[in-house]
């Protein structure tokens, strides 16, 4: 009797061990996400490295962050998305959200400014998540937002180009459509062989050096950065890696005058910029009277990313934001490629519709 006391005691502690050691889904790595028991909630971890637990399948999510909201699109969850912040050039892309959600309009809009959230208006769509750009969990948004409107906050962060893939994987998992997940991974992964079947086998010598210029001229992509991976797989070599400079390895590095001079790019790409174009470094202009004697200006290799949405390399568009660089720093290798019909066959699969016109596919 007193053996069969012990064997009882050593299962009880067992069950005990294993109830508080295992939850009911493990994560193995920071990148598993977990589902509970029962199927109420689902715990997903941000780009900030925070778990955040929320129903399942979620139904009330806005976003804040324009991007992330393409990639919720494009996993079907346009019914889950109950409201929507700022669109930075609205009138441009207005056509788009309203041909693939329609009730695009009559979602309320939740405006940010100088990064103060409408909470009043956040909290009368009683979300179930809000997702915002944000590097820091203690940032003057998310916990404005946990604090007084009591919901979880998703913070967005990307610095790579697989953080997008990242992001589609989380919003299909929290809407429960796992298999579209596959197909828009599918979709990315055709475009972007496109590209990459071409340029894999470049030699370093074939690979002209690339300066990315941001908004802020004198900053760039550095070698730990989203655009320093779209220039790698375009068939370019980011100039920075050659730069003697401290910080370089930081995802937006700023360097002068002097140090651009000495890196002297074969070819400078522009983010988009309402300020700045092409031509002003071609022609010299203003700040630019001192960039004449580059090669990139010399040889009339400036181009610039001319639709920051069609080619948002942080969202599902990537793969064309890829296949424009690669055409302008490799256009001996995509005479083949027509742009405008790439663009439409992507969206009609990606979004069924077509473009520009946004019509139905």
């Amino acid at each position: 009797m007193e053996r069969k006391n012990e064997l009882i005691i050593v299962v009880i502690l067992t069950s005990l061990f294993i109830a508080v050691i295992c939850p009911a889904v493990i994560a193995e790595d920071k990148n598993t996400d977990q589902v509970a028991q029962g199927g109420q909630t689902i715990t997903i971890l941000d780009d900030r490295g925070q778990y955040i637990t929320i129903p399942y399948p979620v139904h009330n999510v806005v976003f804040l962050v324009e991007n992330a909201m393409n990639s919720m699109y494009a996993v079907g969850g346009a019914d889950r998305i109950a409201g929507i912040g700022n669109i930075w050039m609205f009138e441009k892309k207005e056509p788009f959200f309203r041909a693939i959600d329609p009730d695009f309009d009559s979602k309320p809009k939740i405006t940010d400014t100088n990064g103060e959230v409408d909470l009043q208006a956040l909290s009368q769509i009683n979300p179930d998540l809000v997702v915002l750009w944000s590097a820091d969990w203690n940032d003057q948004a998310t916990t404005a937002i946990k604090e007084q409107v009591k919901v979880p906050v998703y913070g967005v962060y990307f610095t790579k180009l697989s953080d997008v893939s990242r992001a589609i994987s989380v919003y299909a998992k929290m809407i429960g459509d796992e298999s579209r997940e596959s197909e828009v991974a599918s979709i990315m992964t055709e475009y972007t062989k496109k590209v990459t079947d071409k340029t894999a086998g470049l030699q370093d010598s074939e690979k002209p050096t690339v300066y990315w210029m941001w908004g802020d001229i004198y900053g760039t992509a550095g070698i730990n950065s989203a655009s320093n991976e779209l220039i790698r797989l375009a068939g370019g070599k980011n100039v920075i890696e050659t730069a003697d400079i401290i910080g370089k390895s930081d995802e937006h590095p700023v360097i002068d005058l002097d140090t651009l001079r000495k890196l002297n790019p074969d070819i400078i790409y522009l983010w988009y910029n309402e300020d700045v174009n092409p031509s002003d470094i071609l022609r010299g202009e203003g700040e630019f009277s001192q960039w004449r004697d580059l090669k990139a200006v010399k040889s009339g290799r400036v181009y610039e990313v001319a639709d920051p949405f069609v080619y948002d390399s942080f969202s599902p568009q990537q793969p064309l934001a890829l296949m424009a660089i690669a055409k302008d720093v490799h256009p001996e290798l995509f005479t083949d490629i027509n742009l405008s019909d790439l663009i439409d066959s992507f969206f009609v699969k990606m979004y069924n519709v077509h473009y520009p016109s946004y019509s139905p596919a």
